[in-house]
C-alpha cells in the first residue's frame, strides 16, 4: 500500500482552512494534511537598524525581515502560528498556496519560502488562486491544478514584492525625518506615534489642500477613497487601513474632533498640531498620485527598483533639506 502523501496547506486564517481542507479531501482523500497560516498582515516585520541617523538619509538598504508574533491575536488556533514553517514545509511532501488572490497574499507566501529557504521550485507548489471559497468553488480550483508558477500568480506576487521595497525604504527614511518633524511639532516619538505612515501624511496634506470644513468620519473615509486632488484616480489607504489613518492623525493630535453635526454626530478637523506640522513639510511632500506609482512600480518590478530608488532619494533629499532651514 502506498504512503499517504503529507500535504501542507498554506492559508490565511482559520475559517479558509476549514473550507480548503474539505474540498481538498474530497479530491485527494488519502493525503494527510497539515495546515498553516500567514494571516493578511504577514508573517514578518521589518528589523530596522538601531538609531537610524538623519545624517545618512536617504537611506537605500534591502529589507530584513524577523518572524512577527501573533500572541495577542485573537484566534482560537493561535498555536498553529507558532509553528515553525521550515520544520512542516520540510517535513511536507506537497506544498498548497491558498492565500488570498491578490498581491498581499502571494508575496506572504513566498517569503515564507524564502525566509525559511524552502527551495522548491514553484513549478511543484500547488497554487488555488481562489475568488470563492464555496465547496464547489474550492474543488474545482484544486481540479484545475495551477502551480505557483502561474502568471497570475507571478503577477501579483511582483505588486507586493514592490510594495514591500517601497515601504521599507520609506520606513528607514521617514523615522529620522519625520520623527525630526514630529518631534518639533509637540509630538512624543518614543511610543507608537512615534511614526506617520505615508497615507497619514497624505491625508493630512490633502485635507489642510482641500481646506474642507469638519467632516464625520465617513465623509472623510470617501474623501481618501477618491482622493480629488489625483489626476490618475489614486485612492488613499484600503478599506482596512483607513479607519486605522484617521485614528493615527487624531490620537497624535493632529486631528480633533470637535461640536456635533447632525444626528449629534462628532466631526473630524485639522488641529493647530497638525497645522504646525504641514509647516515643517516641504511642499512636494504631498503626492496625490502614490497610489498610481505604487501600482506602475508593481506592474514592472523588478525593472522599477530603480525608480523607487530614485523616488526615495528625491523626496527624503527635498525634506531633510527643507527641515534643515528650521534649524
Amino acid at each position: 500500500m502506498a504512503k499517504p502523501r503529507r500535504t501542507l496547506i498554506v492559508t490565511e486564517k482559520p475559517s479558509q482552512a476549514r473550507s480548503i481542507i474539505k474540498g481538498w479531501e474530497a479530491v485527494f482523500p488519502n493525503d494527510v494534511i497539515t495546515r498553516f497560516y500567514t494571516p493578511p498582515i504577514g508573517s514578518f516585520l521589518f528589523h530596522l537598524p538601531r538609531d537610524l541617523p538623519i545624517a545618512e538619509v536617504p537611506i537605500i538598504a534591502e529589507p530584513v525581515l524577523k518572524p512577527r508574533s501573533f500572541e495577542r491575536l485573537n484566534w482560537s488556533e493561535v498555536s498553529s502560528l507558532s509553528k515553525n514553517f521550515g520544520d512542516v514545509a520540510r517535513a511536507a511532501d506537497h506544498i498548497v498556496c491558498a492565500t488570498d488572490f491578490d498581491a498581499t497574499g502571494c508575496r506572504n507566501f513566498l517569503e515564507l519560502m524564502r525566509y525559511y529557504e524552502i527551495n522548491k521550485p514553484l513549478h511543484e507548489v500547488s497554487w488555488l488562486g481562489l475568488q470563492m471559497e464555496d465547496f464547489k468553488s474550492v474543488v474545482a480550483a484544486i481540479k484545475r491544478d495551477w502551480r505557483a508558477d502561474h502568471p497570475d500568480f507571478t503577477r501579483m506576487a511582483a505588486i507586493g514584492h514592490a510594495r514591500r521595497y517601497f515601504d521599507y525604504l520609506y520606513l528607514i527614511n521617514a523615522l529620522p525625518v519625520f520623527g525630526r518633524a514630529l518631534r518639533m511639532a509637540g509630538l512624543d516619538t518614543e511610543g507608537s506615534l512615534g511614526f506617520m505612515s505615508k497615507y497619514s501624511l497624505q491625508t493630512l496634506l490633502m485635507l489642510l489642500r482641500l481646506g474642507t470644513d469638519p467632516l464625520p468620519e465617513g465623509r472623510l473615509i470617501t474623501l481618501m477613497r477618491k482622493n480629488p486632488l489625483s489626476k490618475k484616480g489614486s485612492q488613499i489607504g484600503s478599506p482596512i487601513s483607513r479607519p486605522e489613518i484617521l485614528s493615527w492623525l487624531e490620537r497624535s493630535g493632529c486631528m480633533e474632533r470637535i461640536g456635533a453635526g447632525e444626528s449629534n454626530m462628532r466631526l473630524f478637523v485639522v488641529s493647530d498640531r497638525g497645522r504646525r506640522l504641514a509647516r515643517l513639510l516641504h511642499k512636494d511632500c504631498l503626492d496625490p498620485d502614490l497610489g498610481h506609482r505604487l501600482e506602475d512600480w508593481g506592474a514592472t518590478w523588478p525593472e522599477s527598483k530603480p525608480r523607487i530608488e530614485r523616488y526615495i532619494r528625491t523626496y527624503f533629499g527635498k525634506q531633510k533639506r527643507f527641515l534643515a532651514s528650521f534649524a
